[in-house]
């Protein structure tokens, strides 16, 4: 029984691994810095609209601050932070 927990766990770790190295590949990280326009990726639907019709991008949003993962970003009078993964360049 403990052989079999061993091997489990040996698995487990390597497929962990394995995971982790394919997600490091597909993600593409945008280099964001202060006074940047960018697009913010909202997946909200206002109450009577339709999810397909409706952008998902919303912008352009200056970025007033940037840390390790997070940015903090304004439209208008809004100052949201969000993730970096969740913003895209504005051209």
């Amino acid at each position: 029984m403990q052989a079999a927990h061993a091997i489990a766990r040996d698995r487990l770790i390597e497929s962990k691994t394995r995971s982790n190295i394919d997600y490091d590949r597909k993600i593409v990280q945008i280099a964001v810095k202060m006074g940047d326009r960018v697009l913010r990726f909202d997946e909200s639907v206002r109450r009577g609209r339709s999810k397909e019709l409706s952008a998902p991008w919303i912008g352009p949003n200056v970025v007033l601050a940037v840390d390790a993962v997070n940015a903090t970003t304004k439209r208008g009078r809004n100052i949201i932070q969000v993730h970096v993964n969740r913003l895209k360049p504005f051209y």
